[in-house]
């Protein structure tokens, strides 16, 4: 019988990002992050990732916790090169070890018994709908399957975080939650960014805006002159 994981227990990651993730989210200019994209990868039970250089988070909704990493030396350099547009500088595998925080999932607004009757409400909705031969959108389809399913086992959501309770290697379980600064692409957070940070090369940004002006000045041309 597996050993029982205790409230304190956070998984360490060993993260692999190969030359070919480097070139496909270098070039894909999503504003994605190769630590979280490596992360939802390779440990599919782990969600809501956020990155930056300070910390790494992510939340394991069967678990009902939430982790909060120190992002490591070599996550930081991989994100401040990728930022940078640079060539992958990482060669082996960066290892994210256990969490310093470990904060309970808090109880949404439709928990419990106001979850239950959505859900019931929702179904019978889009199930009537469906007999009357009505077409539904692609997200209703998914959400009538979903509600047709069993509602998954999950542990039981607190109200709130609770007193902090230190563990013997320093994690802390509960309490107030670690404070997050808005995202600022100079700090190499959030999503307005080229290959990490928007502003990380300001030349491929202003490149980038100067055909996206000529281009726009060219269609209302040809709109103008009706050619």
């Amino acid at each position: 019988m597996p050993a029982r994981l205790s409230k304190f227990t956070s998984p360490r990651l060993e993260l692999e990002i190969t030359d070919e993730q480097w070139e496909r989210a270098v070039r894909s200019d999503s504003g994605g992050c190769l630590i979280a994209d490596a992360i939802k990868a390779q440990y599919p039970q782990l969600s809501r990732i956020t990155v930056d250089m300070a910390t790494i988070r992510a939340s394991d909704q069967k678990r009902g916790l939430r982790f909060n990493y120190l992002t490591p030396a070599d996550a930081q350099h991989c994100l401040l090169a990728f930022d940078q547009g640079w060539r992958n500088p990482i060669r082996r595998p960066i290892k994210v070890r256990r969490a310093v925080k470990v904060d309970p999932i808090k109880a949404g607004p439709k928990a419990g018994a106001e979850r239950a009757e959505y859900r019931k409400n929702r179904l019978a909705d889009l199930t009537a709908r469906e007999a009357a031969g009505e077409t539904l959108t692609r997200p209703d389809k998914i959400a009538l399957a979903r509600y047709r399913r069993p509602m998954s086992s999950s542990p039981k959501r607190p109200s709130s975080e609770g007193p902090p309770e230190i563990h013997d290697d320093g994690t802390v379980y509960g309490g107030r939650r670690l404070p997050q600064g808005k995202p600022h692409p100079n700090l190499l957070r959030g999503r307005d960014r080229h290959f990490g940070a928007k502003l990380a090369e300001p030349g491929v940004a202003f490149r980038e805006a100067v055909a996206e002006a000529l281009k726009n000045e060219l269609a209302q041309r040809e709109a103008e002159t009706g050619d």
